[in-house]
């Protein structure tokens, strides 16, 4: 077996698996949950035939575990070989099971880069969001202490400004905040631009 079949092949069990998984969310025939089922239990075998495959590959038997991907994929395996029956008491363990699609970010190394990409971004969208805060809270006062008359229930505090504000700056339903004001003061819409 050549390497290319073995990724595409290693990419293809968690996006089948991912399918089958989400295809019990629809209302289906008794012949199309058994064909389902089939599909999990055959791919829960390659995943632990491939498990077991790496457990026998590692050099030192102890270290297999101490990688993260190995516990995640021995965890996954272990919960997919439950007996699961179609009562709601399952679906806890049905849905640990589509987490077996995250393979596929070992298998791609772009989706893989993605990730860590957005990863090493965290940081700096927590101090996006500190600045868009500290904008809002620059901005609520303002509101507070001018538009507190106009429209009391959104603008009566401080705190009470602050959704306001952030329906402006998401674009949400903006206008519905905006028109009471503008009643009042017509050039609020300058405000509410800036």
């Amino acid at each position: 077996m050549s390497l290319t079949l073995f990724v595409t092949i290693d990419g293809f069990k968690p996006s089948l698996s991912a399918v089958a998984s989400g295809g019990r969310a629809y209302p289906l025939s008794e012949a199309a949950l058994l064909l389902i089922d089939q599909i999990d239990y055959a791919i829960t075998l390659f995943f632990g035939v491939e498990l077991l495959v790496r457990f026998i590959g590692e050099p030192r038997k102890r270290d297999f575990l101490k990688n993260g991907w190995n516990v995640f994929d021995s965890a996954i395996v272990l919960i997919s070989m439950l007996p699961i029956n179609r009562s709601e008491s399952a679906f806890l363990l049905r849905l640990l099971r589509i987490f077996r699609v995250l393979r596929l970010i070992c298998v791609l190394p772009k989706l893989r880069f993605l990730i860590d990409s957005m990863l090493k971004a965290i940081p700096r969208i927590f101090y996006v969001c500190l600045l868009l805060f500290i904008i809002a809270y620059i901005y609520g006062p303002f509101g507070s202490t001018v538009f507190a008359d106009t429209d009391p229930a959104r603008w009566s505090g401080v705190g009470t400004a602050l959704l306001p504000l952030v329906q402006v700056m998401t674009l949400s339903s903006w206008e519905t905040v905006m028109l009471p004001i503008q009643q009042v003061f017509p050039f609020a819409l300058l405000r509410f631009a800036l």
